[in-house]
Parts: C-alpha cells; sequence; structure tokens
C-alpha cells in the first residue's frame, strides 16, 4: 500500500510549451496581416483601421489563413534545431547554448550566486564551453522542477521561438514583398522593420536564457548552502 501510495503523487514534469501556442499565433497573425497589408496597399500601414481590415481577413474563423496558422507555428517552430534556434538568439556560432558560459560569464555576473560555495562542492569550474554546458545540465536535471527554474526556462523557450519565427519573417516577408514589387523605398522600411523586431525579441530572448542558466545556479547554491556538511 505504501508503494502504491507513493507513485499515486509521484510529481510530473510541467509541460514547459503547454501555452506558448497562445502567444505564437497571435504573433504569425499580426504578422501575417502587416505583410498582405504592405503587398496589397503597396505600403506600410499608416493607421490602425488600414490595418483592421487585413487583421479581420487573417482572424476569420473560415478564413484559409487563419487555418493555416496553427500549422504555420507548428512548421516554423520545428523547422531549426535547439542549437540553430541558439545561434538566431546568441549570435554565436560555435559554443551557442548559454550553458556554455555558466561558470566563465554568467556566474559571477549574478550577485545572488556565491563562487566558492559551488567550488566547495563541484571543485575548479571547467573552462571549455562544453564541459561548462555538461555541468550545468547536470545540475539543472536537479533543480528543473524548481518554480524559479521551470518559470525561466519556459519564458527562454518561449521568446527563443518567437525570435526563431521573426528571424524566418526577415527572410520570407521581406522576399514576397519583394516580389510584389512594393517599391525600394517601402521594401526597406518593412524590411528594416522585421528586423528591428527580430533583433528586440532576440535581445530579450537572451536576457532570459541567461537568466535561466543563473536560476539553475542560484538553486544549486542555495541547495549547497542549507545541505548538512
Amino acid at each position: 500500500m505504501a508503494v502504491k501510495k507513493t507513485a499515486s503523487v509521484k510529481k510530473h514534469e510541467p509541460d514547459l510549451k503547454a501555452k506558448s501556442s497562445l502567444y505564437l499565433w497571435p504573433f504569425v497573425a499580426v504578422n501575417v496581416a502587416v505583410f498582405l497589408s504592405v503587398v496589397i496597399n503597396k505600403g506600410l500601414p499608416l493607421s490602425l483601421q488600414s490595418l483592421e481590415q487585413f487583421w479581420s481577413q487573417v482572424r476569420a474563423k473560415n478564413g484559409i489563413i487563419a487555418v493555416s496558422i496553427p500549422i504555420a507555428v507548428i512548421v516554423l517552430g520545428g523547422v531549426l534545431s535547439d542549437v540553430a534556434k541558439a545561434r538566431l538568439v546568441f549570435w554565436r556560432w560555435q559554443n551557442p547554448l548559454p550553458g556554455c558560459r555558466a561558470f566563465s560569464h554568467l556566474l559571477a555576473a549574478d550577485p545572488r550566486i556565491d563562487g566558492k560555495v559551488l567550488a566547495a562542492k563541484h571543485g575548479r569550474f571547467p573552462r571549455k564551453p562544453s564541459e561548462q554546458n555538461a555541468l550545468w545540465y547536470k545540475l539543472y536535471r536537479e533543480h528543473k522542477m524548481k518554480p524559479m527554474v521551470w518559470y525561466s526556462h519556459r519564458t527562454y523557450l518561449l521568446t527563443r521561438d518567437l525570435a526563431t519565427i521573426a528571424a524566418c519573417f526577415v527572410l520570407l516577408f521581406s522576399a514576397g514583398a519583394g516580389l510584389a514589387q512594393v517599391g525600394w523605398k517601402t521594401l526597406a522600411c518593412y524590411s528594416g522593420v522585421l528586423i528591428l523586431q527580430y533583433v528586440i525579441i532576440a535581445s530579450a530572448a537572451r536576457n532570459y536564457g541567461c537568466r535561466f542558466v543563473q536560476n539553475v545556479l542560484c538553486e544549486e547554491c542555495n541547495c549547497c548552502r542549507t545541505s548538512p556538511t
């Protein structure tokens, strides 16, 4: 009976992407509405009223665009690997994952983390990026159920996917507007807006990714302080 009771109360890991679509779908829909406005009107929407016309077409329940948006989100979110997505966020080709800089950069940048406490338990920190990521990932596996960790992980994954989709839009929508012959000034302005959108979201995802790594180290540091010697 005790075994069954223990099994019944076993915690399940939270779904980190459970509600991501609630944010990804509107993001894609708004970008599609702006794209349609640019292509059809041959210029950027200058008022909310002009954009509302295309927004109503995109969100129409029986419209082909509305039906295609969930599929587009799935495809755009899965077209690149996790490493490729990290490259788009951190702008690093080699060792782009944030855990690769966990002990060489991110640890010292967070005042919550006491490096001496961690070193007392884990010894000398690795210097190679791959070894840093391996040690950090081991710590993540131990603390992934902590609310501070999984919440920051979920936020990072969401903004990372948003940045990935935004990067795809820079290529796809800029090319589409160019083929529609919207004019070079409009094309330049529209492409600039798409690039700015990507840069802003990627910067946010980068910050959230670093905070995610630091939160894991913070939890490990607190664990070391409270554990008996």
